[in-house]
């Protein structure tokens, strides 16, 4: 990734970018909080999503269109297929080893969601990059394909197949990428006033959505929900650059929070079980930068003393 900021806050990373991985995955941590949905995440959630894929896309393209791109792409999805191999099979561990009919293929998220369902997302990414580069030869075809799929819903809710709206985005990215290198760059550099104004006009859709005083289909602004996670950062970093800073920081370690989150809510439950009632849905919002706080920490520590085991557990990330 090219450092397109004046103060990048590491080398290779776009601070807003970060910022936007770090907004998208607390969005996804509120989708797996044990409680009543957080009203604005059915409008969020798959935004978020679609930002995750769309980026992936967008910095894979260099590689997974040029030269060397066999190479590249295998390297790729050993580093996808370590970590979802561990997270799975750690996930079968705590829940007991179950070996019933179609159990282990759960596990795997082979014609089955995924027993860690949050597992899906790696196992579609390698799909989609295999997928991308067994095309790539063939462009026209390729972001053909790509368009079509923005525009398909799953055929089921079971999370068993790849989405094709979502291979949609990445090929998105691949198409910005390649066809507008400087894309980001030219993002970053858009007037204060267009992206406060796609923040306004976000929040402004979600909150008239979860009033049930409008019937607006979450299609209607999913992309413009896109654009402003990727317009926060910006934002934030135009009112206070400390606060941008901190952000970003936190961003690091954003995939091994994405992996493991659903560990440190197991354990959260356990901590529940030893109060005389259950806690209220607005505890469990309130814990969602908590839980990934948490896992970020599990990350620091073992980064510090078991940098090796990194490799397994995020592909190197």
């Amino acid at each position: 990734m090219t450092a397109l900021s004046a103060t990048p806050v590491f080398q290779g990373r776009l601070p807003w970018v970060e910022i936007a991985r770090l907004l998208a995955t607390l969005v996804v941590i509120m989708q797996h909080v044990p409680s009543a949905g957080f009203p604005p995440n059915q409008w969020l959630i798959g935004p978020a999503l679609a930002t995750f894929f769309l980026l992936a896309g967008y910095f894979s393209a260099p590689r997974l269109l040029g030269a060397g791109a066999g190479k590249w792409t295998a390297g790729r999805l050993m580093s996808l297929l370590r970590p979802y191999l561990f997270w799975c099979a750690a996930y079968w561990l705590l829940a007991g080893m179950p070996v019933s009919s179609g159990a282990l293929a759960s596990v795997f998220g082979l014609g089955a969601c995924p027993m860690l369902t949050p597992m899906w997302f790696l196992r579609d990414l390698m799909a989609f990059t295999l997928a991308a580069f067994l095309l790539s030869r063939v462009r026209w075809a390729l972001y053909t394909l790509g368009l079509l799929c923005l525009f398909l819903n799953r055929w089921d809710d079971s999370l068993a197949w790849p989405s094709p709206y979502m291979f949609g985005d990445f090929v998105l990215g691949l198409m910005l990428a390649s066809s507008v290198p400087d894309s980001l760059n030219r993002w970053e550099k858009l007037p204060l006033a267009v992206h406060g104004s796609i923040l306004l006009a976000c929040a402004a859709l979600v909150w008239a959505s979860c009033t049930d005083t409008f019937l607006i289909p979450d299609a209607a602004f999913s992309g413009l929900a896109v654009l402003a996670f990727l317009s926060f950062g910006i934002v934030l970093k135009a009112v206070s650059s400390g606060a941008a800073r901190r952000m970003a920081e936190w961003a690091s370690g954003s995939f091994f929070v994405y992996c493991s989150h659903i560990f440190v809510l197991i354990a959260l439950i356990g901590v529940e079980m030893c109060f005389p009632s259950p806690w209220p849905a607005w505890v469990w919002w309130c814990l969602a930068p908590v839980v990934y706080m948490l896992a970020r920490g599990v990350y620091l520590l073992i980064k510090r003393y078991f940098p090796r085991a990194l490799v397994l557990m995020t592909g190197g990330k």
